[in-house]
């Protein structure tokens, strides 16, 4: 690696740290969930745009619209394309990212032969209620969201903010680059909806290399090892909303009345009571109870919340069905019937190709990052696994990082939070990989 231009471009990243640690403050404070994205893509497109950033597919250009999955109603989101507007998005490009088309493809094309090299950073925030304690930084120093029920509670903020100084960093030495870089700036990690609908583009056909960065709460100062990676599977995944619908009566003459609450009592007993298989592990989890009217009412209307996750794909395969059945027939017993609606969904597949995972932790050892040795599983789900399924399915090869920062709260905590100074060496990791990889390139090519 050209560790002089890394050096150089090391110093202009550690410049531009003030500039992040604004940027992830303001996404913070204006945090927007998943399909929500538009104040956020707006900002984005007009920062790469003010770069110099030439190629770039902007919301419907990213996406195969019927493959989206979890969008709100439409009426939610006109509301928030008006919210957007109010909060200060980019009047220029807000309009792109309408109705749920919240993404941009960035590339960067050096005009040189070289690698083709991803980068996915995720944009979106989680429904959660931000903590207003004045021990929580965000709250004490005013930059707490201001969209109540939306919450940068897992680093989005950061991620993104390091994507657009990534960018800028390529864009500043273009000229001693060479190959094409290329960033995604993903919606709706959170419930795994965003990805899918932006694989089959065609965007990720010539990538050779991908990666994916994401925030990771650590005790003490992370000093000596800025970057974790383990080479793992992503958790076959599957998100439903289910929908009871019964018939409502006075409770003083409930036969009366076909009760949606007994049905949804008996699914969740029997959706636990799930006998678990060896075809690998598996978790499920009713996680939200939306039911009732009043205490004199039968229930006619139910929404649960749930999802459910396996180790292997033959894990989710067994307990997908196995769970239909039950919300089936246990509606059917009680006279109501069930809709169920797919949210969100990832494959089992891995996220890491081993090699070039060890190549990334030997080049952050080697830059003075700090990496500790891959090969730790954890059982986590991103739908990154799509984008890494999409790439190594051409002979591409993918790696997941994970940025150690000292954090406040645990992910996906109202109390969450991370230490801004951290983000440079995300960037510092991406130059590295880049610059690394296209020596590389030169050298098998005789360049």
């Amino acid at each position: 690696m050209n560790k002089e231009l890394y050096q150089q471009m090391a110093s202009y990243v550690d410049s531009n740290a003030e500039w992040m640690k604004n940027n992830r403050q303001d996404f913070h404070h204006h945090a927007e969930s998943a399909w929500h994205e538009v104040r956020t893509c707006s900002l984005i497109a007009d920062y790469l745009v003010k770069l110099g950033v030439t190629d770039l597919k902007m919301g419907k250009e990213c996406f195969i619209a019927e493959e989206r999955m979890g969008l709100p109603p439409q009426e939610e989101l006109d509301m928030i394309y008006e919210r957007a507007l109010e909060q200060g998005a980019v009047k220029e490009y807000a309009p792109l990212f309408k109705d749920g088309f919240t993404g941009i493809m960035a590339t960067i094309d050096t005009g040189k032969p070289g690698p083709v090299i991803g980068y996915r950073v995720d944009i979106d925030a989680l429904g959660v209620i931000e903590s207003c304690s004045l021990d929580h930084r965000p709250a004490k120093e005013g930059f707490a969201s201001v969209n109540e029920g939306e919450m940068h509670a897992c680093g989005h903020d950061a991620h993104g903010t390091i994507g657009m100084a990534t960018a800028a960093a390529f864009m500043k030495f273009k000229d001693q680059l060479c190959g094409k870089l290329k960033i995604v700036f993903q919606p709706g990690e959170e419930g795994v909806r965003g990805a899918r609908g932006m694989v089959n583009t065609g965007w990720f056909d010539d990538i050779d290399y991908m990666m994916a960065i994401h925030m990771r709460g650590v005790e003490g100062d992370p000093a000596d090892q800025r970057i974790i990676i383990e080479n793992k599977n992503c958790m076959a995944n599957c998100k439903m909303d289910v929908y009871l619908t019964g018939k409502a009566c006075h409770a003083a003459a409930p036969q009366n009345g076909n009760n949606a609450m007994l049905a949804m009592a008996a699914i969740v007993q029997g959706v636990y009571g799930i006998p678990r298989a060896s075809v690998g592990d598996a978790r499920i989890n009713v996680g939200q109870v939306i039911a009732g009217t009043g205490r004199n009412v039968v229930c006619d209307r139910v929404k649960m919340v749930m999802e459910i996750r396996g180790l292997t794909q033959a894990s989710l395969e067994y307990l997908k069905p196995y769970t239909e059945r039950i919300i089936e027939h246990a509606a059917a017993m009680h006279g109501c019937t069930a809709e169920i609606k797919v949210m969100g969904a990832t494959p089992c597949v891995p996220t890491d190709t081993p090699e070039f995972s060890q190549y990334l932790a030997d080049l952050a050892n080697e830059v003075g990052l700090g990496c500790n040795q891959p090969g730790a599983f954890i059982s986590t789900s991103d739908d990154y696994a799509y984008m890494a399924q999409k790439v190594m399915e051409h002979g591409g090869k993918s790696c997941y990082l994970n940025l150690a920062t000292k954090c406040a709260g645990p992910g996906h905590a109202v109390t969450y939070d991370v230490r801004e100074e951290d983000l440079p060496y995300g960037v510092k990791m991406y130059v590295a990989a880049a610059l690394a990889l296209m020596d590389d390139w030169k050298k098998e090519h005789n360049v």
